[in-house]
């Protein structure tokens, strides 16, 4: 498994040409938690926003991204419908949120999260309880259910993931 902070700001090269055409500045997800891709440039005033989606992607190392080549770079108006989940940036951002149970407990706060090996899924959290917890009980790792419900401040889980934390 490999943390989303752990793939943020890595460079990304082009396989065909073998310059860098940008860094990793965030990972996108749908609803479900499958990974569409990771973020280039976030939208702005006279910039649509670009991506390149996962089917583009050809390797995630320690060191860089790869793609094939510069035409991996996709406008943001491709997931217009989709909703995206973004992990670290923009409004529906994971990380920070308050991880709470449907019955009301407070498991921790979302600090970075687990994917798959294949790159296809996101799993799991890292929850943390504030730095001293962290140093003296270390970070929580739990399952990511299916189905969440992401507020602007918190992310309700169902009952159960309480068991793993």
């Amino acid at each position: 498994m490999r943390k989303a902070l752990d793939v943020v700001g890595l460079p990304i090269i082009c396989l065909k040409t073998g310059e860098e055409i940008g860094s990793v500045r965030d990972i996108l997800c749908d609803p479900e938690w499958r990974v569409l891709g990771v973020l280039l440039n976030e939208q702005g005033w006279f910039h649509p926003g670009s991506y390149i989606p996962s089917e583009s992607i050809q390797a995630v190392g320690d060191s860089c991204l790869t793609v094939s080549g510069k035409d991996a770079i996709t406008s943001l108006h491709h997931l217009a419908g989709l909703h995206p989940v973004h992990i670290v940036t923009g409004k529906t951002k994971l990380k920070g949120k308050a991880v709470i149970t449907a019955s009301g407990e407070l498991l921790g706060r979302l600090e970075d999260v687990y994917f798959s090996a294949d790159w296809e899924k996101l799993v799991g959290y890292e929850l943390s309880n504030g730095w001293l917890a962290d140093v003296t009980e270390g970070r929580k790792r739990v399952t990511a259910p299916p189905s969440v419900t992401i507020g602007e401040d918190n992310l309700i889980v169902p009952d159960w993931v309480r068991s793993q934390a």
